[in-house]
């Protein structure tokens, strides 16, 4: 089947915009190709990362250096890229610029002679992997109608959560073939420009003409996201700061399936729940936005976060066999994959039109600073209280279920589509 031209999509109805019904077309498959081929580049470099610095004599507190690092980074690179994205006058050369750097970044790790080496081309490529976010999200917004943006964004979020599948599981082939974990490095380019490839000959953007406007400053941007978009940060915060890394649970399922951090079994088994996870996260995205197109995004958000606090809390209280494990790493995925999904779009409904992307990016950017709090809320638990995670994961799963009470009390949106209006 030949790709649609651009002379079909995306429709348009009378008044200008896209049709209702219009969620599939050259922009929104772009950006989700994107997704999925810069999460392969970036999940297969992840994978070998730990083997590149061993062999550079660095270590554990190397690597949480040149992580740590690079998250911080980024977080700024998506503030900086919302409110590029509200000034520029085309949204799609800054997602393909951000695309570009990353891949060039990671890649470039593979020539590093030094685990400070290592860091200046993570930090670059994460400045490029934050700078991309918002102006993307921009154009997956404009692509797709109002009333389909659950089908377009749990498109995306499939992409992104498929590539995490088909990224450590290419890594695992490779090196099974033999190949150097530096080689591996250079492999991950392939993706990377080929994600970068499907943004620059894909997705199709309207020019703006002269709506973009430099006038206003960035505070300004923020206030004008409005009261319903910041107090609906506010709801995203509380959630954020215990929806922490999914590599704690990693380490969590390490420790415990077999009672030692060095079992080779248990080892592989917590890198197999992690894939499924991430397989499962793929497979519910699309049915999730598909879902909130036609009950609202709202309510299933709230579902999502109060599924969560009960997923996490089941981490505190069930034993960790391989099928408790197992299910609940299965419902980490799907709370995931509503999470990620329902965030964007619903915020994009409550965002005024032109500081659309300075809202998407302060959207990133705070959950960054959640991700982090919870993060290092249980990993200073955990080691106040050795072979006990449970409370940092119930302190999680508390900081979740306020999450899911504070936005259930918001108001409704304006703008939020009604029941059945999704194509």
């Amino acid at each position: 089947m030949s790709a649609p031209g651009p002379e079909t999509l995306p429709r348009t109805a009378p008044d200008g915009g896209p049709e209702r019904s219009a969620w599939l077309n050259r922009s929104t498959l772009g950006v989700a190709l994107a997704s999925l081929f810069s999460d392969v580049s970036h999940e297969l470099a992840t994978a070998v990362l730990p083997a590149v610095l061993l062999g550079l004599g660095a270590g554990p507190a190397a690597l949480g250096l040149i992580e740590g690092s690079a998250d911080g980074i980024s977080t700024l690179a998506k503030l900086w890229g919302g409110a590029a994205a509200d000034r520029a006058k085309r949204r799609k050369p800054l997602a393909s610029v951000g695309y570009l750097v990353t891949a060039v970044g990671i890649a470039a790790i593979a020539f590093c002679t030094t685990w400070a080496q290592v860091l200046a081309c993570r930090v670059a490529a994460w400045i490029g992997r934050g700078s991309r976010s918002a102006p993307r999200d921009v154009l997956m917004a404009e692509a797709a109608a109002p009333a389909a943006l659950g089908k377009a964004f749990g498109m995306e979020r499939a992409g992104d959560a498929l590539g995490a599948v088909l990224g450590p599981l290419l890594a695992v082939a490779l090196v099974a073939a033999g190949e150097e974990p530096r080689h591996i490095m250079l492999w991950s380019l392939v993706p990377g420009l080929l994600a970068f490839l499907s943004i620059v000959l894909i997705v199709v953007e309207k020019p703006r003409g002269g709506e973009p406007r430099g006038r206003r400053s960035f505070l300004g941007d923020v206030r004008g996201t409005g009261r319903p978009f910041q107090r609906y940060l506010v709801s995203i915060f509380f959630f954020g700061c215990g929806d922490f890394s999914r590599t704690l649970l990693i380490l969590y399922a390490t420790q415990h399936a077999a009672g030692t951090l060095f079992s080779l079994s248990a080892a592989t088994l917590a890198i197999a729940l992690y894939v499924l996870h991430n397989a499962v996260s793929s497979v519910a995205s699309f049915p999730i936005g598909a879902l909130t197109d036609r009950v609202g995004r709202r309510g299933v958000l709230v579902g999502g976060y109060l599924f969560a606090a009960a997923t996490t809390i089941g981490f505190a209280v069930l034993p960790p066999t391989p099928a408790a494990l197992a299910v609940l790493f299965v419902c980490s995925g799907v709370y995931i994959a509503c999470e990620e999904v329902v965030e964007k779009a619903y915020a994009t409904e409550l965002l005024p039109r032109d500081v659309r992307g300075t809202g998407l990016g302060v959207l990133a950017a705070t959950n960054g600073l959640g991700d982090f709090a919870s993060s290092a809320l249980i990993g200073v638990l955990w080691s106040l209280f050795p072979g006990r995670p449970a409370w940092g994961f119930l302190a999680a799963g508390l900081l979740q279920l306020l999450g899911a009470s504070s936005l259930a009390a918001l108001p409704a949106a304006p703008s939020a589509p009604r029941p059945g209006s999704g194509s």
